[in-house]
């Protein structure tokens, strides 16, 4: 594996890590308004997920750590209350599934 191959691995691997981290710091500022949600409170998102390369920049780099690493975005709750209507996603991974994840 060459060094852009090092680096890519290292920013996916932040950027999974930067989002836990977003979803963490959104739950504990949220009054309690949130205690007890679950990361899971519909399932799993089992729709196939939009190629990155049908993007550019930091959406193409989310879209591509979406598809590197489902597993872990699978067990996020999305805090920009997307599981509601109209979206009603199920995890973050929804938000990678249509064109949410763009903004």
């Amino acid at each position: 594996m060459g060094q852009k191959g090092k680096n890519q691995k290292i920013v996916g691997f932040f950027f999974v890590a930067a989002i836990v981290v977003a979803a963490a710091l959104a739950f504990s500022c949220a009054g309690g308004e949130e205690k007890g949600k679950s990361f899971n409170l519909k399932g799993k998102e089992t729709r196939p997920l939009l190629d990155p390369a049908m993007f550019s920049g930091q959406v193409k780099a989310a879209y591509a750590a979406a598809q590197k690493y489902p597993d872990v975005m699978n067990e996020v709750f999305c805090y920009c209350y997307c599981n509601e209507p109209p979206f009603n996603h199920l995890t973050l991974l929804s938000c990678f599934a249509d064109r949410h994840g763009v903004g």
